[in-house]
């Protein structure tokens, strides 16, 4: 199989409606970097129902259709498209979002010199309006921090986010799938910063967030039994981490004591002072509250 430079890769679950509209999304970005070959792989995770491939002219954007033999999740399904992929780059992209016509260009000019790139973003609101992920640049900053993932937890909303080198990808990730799907984003960019890869940002915005689907995230209680099994493969492959593993266990207990128990944020917070000078700092408080 030849190879191409850039492989995105979409699992499809009952996706038909989206791809139309996603195909102009790649093609525009493809067209943006007419000089590298781009693929975008389409997994069937729903095989029960055909997936409608989308056709496309542009020279150097390929699209092509493989099919879970059955429904595997988000995870494996994400696992079985980089493992059938060519290309040297991988951007993880959902069914439902969208990527600027530039987004490919920028990864491309940040993983010049990195393993990793992450942009910046708008999460949809149900009323259309948009909200930016990143506010500040320090804050997309922090996303090459990996305190910053055990003290908060995962602060890049989505994989369309980021683009990475396809041998860069942890082979613990790809080799130990998640029983609740939800939290093997936050896995990924753990094992990534533990083993040490590269993480460039660029605030530039690159990609929208439609949440449409019924995920594992829109449930609390089954996202934070996904964040708890993702926590214990990575202690139990990863040393040297003990310490912020502890801190991330009362992170989650901290956020499911105010979003599943009702229990009082601010009384929480006061004790997990540490957590809490974290979230102010990503937020950009604590400069205003410690002069």
């Amino acid at each position: 199989m030849n190879k191409t430079d850039i492989s995105i890769i979409t699992p499809v679950y009952k996706g038909n409606k989206y791809l139309p509209n996603l195909v102009k999304y790649i093609e525009e970005a493809a067209k943006n970097v007419g000089k590298y070959q781009v693929e975008w792989l389409l997994v069937n995770d729903f095989p029960e129902e055909k997936v409608d491939k989308p056709e496309s002219h542009i020279k150097n954007l390929k699209i092509r259709l493989i099919n879970n033999e059955r429904n595997l999740g988000i995870q494996q399904t994400r696992i079985n498209g980089i493992k059938q992929c060519t290309g040297t780059y991988i951007l993880l992209l959902d069914q439902d979002d969208k990527i600027s016509q530039d987004s490919l260009k920028i990864h491309l000019k940040n993983l010049i010199s990195a393993d990793v790139s992450v942009t910046n973003g708008y999460v949809e609101n149900e009323d259309k309006t948009l909200r930016r992920i990143f506010s500040t640049k320090s804050q997309i900053k922090c996303t090459t921090n990996i305190n910053y993932y055990f003290y908060i937890g995962d602060i890049i909303v989505s994989p369309g986010m980021v683009m990475m080198k396809k041998d860069a990808i942890p082979s613990i990730w790809l080799e130990k799938t998640l029983a609740i799907n939800g939290a093997d984003d936050w896995l990924l960019w753990t094992l990534l910063l533990a083993q040490n890869r590269k993480f460039k940002t660029s605030f530039a915005i690159t990609y929208v967030h439609t949440d449409t689907g019924a995920n594992t995230s829109k449930n609390k209680s089954k996202m934070w039994e996904s964040t708890e099994e993702a926590l214990e493969i990575f202690r139990t492959n990863v040393y040297a981490y003990d310490k912020l593993c502890r801190v991330f266990e009362r992170r989650i207990e901290l956020i499911k004591g105010f979003q599943l128990e009702n229990k009082n944020k601010l009384s929480l917070y006061l004790q997990n002072i540490d957590i809490a000078w974290y979230v102010l700092n990503y937020k950009g408080i604590k400069k205003y509250l410690f002069k």
